[in-house]
């Protein structure tokens, strides 16, 4: 546990509140298989474009290999556009024919349908479609192991395992290896992280749904309200805490049991909660344009989603995660080993100077 008190911390002007939480930190050493660098002079952000101009070409094998397994997520997506929302959700509710629709009176009302119930019935069309995602998510965690190793280890600064260029005789890195090398080690800890937020994404999604059939129904009540802010509140802490989470799972392996790396990182999330509200930000917005109605500028993101979409966000995640870890984390646990080591050498030297002093010899009176 972390010590209550901390001189650099007190120095940065930190609230007694985030003090608080920050001394319920589990703290361990980073899971390092090198010497650790010297921190990056230039910040954070530099450090993120920086690594990624050096490494373009790594990271690039990094993506596709992760898209790899996205499929099943994109094959939801393409096949939800060619049948139609609509469609979709028509063929759930086993209507065979399109209804005709009306607005609540007038002729041909027998034959029609509602639109406010039309509404509702392509609600159900959206609650499997983000169904289908959750379910997407786990297989993805597989990738995110590989590419987040590939991605801490170019933070830190590691060698890849490589070998010699036949033209050249230079050493080249073995990506590909070293990334299911990382498949191979981290997945079960990221599977069940992704399980978990998969389950926390399809419930916080559903909720909102039920508000919005509550609304096109003729008036959300106040359950379907409650169901709305915890929908919201699902979504962004545990969208928050995955943030946090899914660089430790790598820097701590075996270092930090998978409950301490949880605490920690619901701890990061509520005691720097704007810095994390910010990087999800910065990983989301270039995703924002989607909502741009322009063929054009869809086809642009989705082709640069596949070409650098993956890297982007998790290079981003694993540098914020690496700041979080450098600045917090290992600072405590230094000064941690710090006091034991003086408190081993007050131990050591007070038998030591027992020994100097010798037995105490008293004088019989007679």
């Amino acid at each position: 546990m972390a010590a209550n008190s901390n001189e650099k911390s007190s120095k940065r002007g930190l609230s007694k509140f985030k003090l608080k939480l920050l001394s319920g930190l589990e703290l361990a050493p980073e899971a390092r298989n090198e010497e650790k660098k010297p921190p990056y002079p230039a910040g954070r952000f530099k450090r993120f474009f920086d690594t990624y101009k050096a490494n373009s070409n790594h990271l690039m094998t990094a993506n596709a290999m992760t898209i790899i397994f996205l499929l099943p997520l994109f094959a939801l997506i393409i096949a939800i556009s060619f049948i139609g929302v609509e469609k979709f959700a028509y063929m759930l509710a086993d209507i065979d024919k399109v209804p005709y629709l009306m607005s609540g009176f007038g002729i041909g009302l027998s034959d029609g349908m509602a639109i406010n119930e039309a509404k509702v019935i392509l609600l159900l069309a959206y609650r499997v479609i983000f169904l289908g995602v959750a379910v997407c998510l786990p297989i993805l965690s597989f990738g995110v192991a590989g590419h987040a190793y590939i991605s801490t280890k170019l933070i830190w600064g590691e060698r890849f395992v490589c070998k010699k260029d036949k033209k050249t005789g230079a050493d080249v890195p073995r990506i590909v290896t070293e990334y299911f090398r990382g498949v191979k080690t981290y997945w079960k800890e990221m599977l069940i992280t992704f399980s978990g937020y998969a389950v926390f994404f399809a419930g916080g999604t559903n909720l909102i749904i039920e508000f919005i059939a509550g609304v096109w129904s003729g008036g959300a009540n106040v359950g379907q309200w409650f169901a709305l802010f915890g929908g919201i509140i699902i979504l962004f802490v545990s969208t928050m805490i995955l943030l946090n989470l899914v660089p430790q799972v790598i820097s701590y392996h075996k270092t930090l049991s998978y409950a301490a790396k949880l605490k920690n990182a619901c701890i990061y999330s509520t005691a720097f909660f704007i810095p994390s509200f910010m990087m999800l930000v910065l990983i989301g917005a270039p995703f924002a344009l989607f909502a741009i109605d322009s063929m054009f500028v869809t086809i642009i993101i989705a082709v640069a989603f596949v070409m650098i979409g993956t890297t982007y966000i998790v290079l981003a995640t694993v540098n914020y995660g690496d700041y979080n870890s450098e600045n917090v984390l290992q600072v405590l646990y230094e000064r941690l080993q710090t006091d034991r080591s003086r408190q081993n050498r007050k131990e050591k030297k007070k038998p030591e100077a027992n020994k100097q002093q010798g037995p105490v010899k008293y004088k019989k009176k007679k």
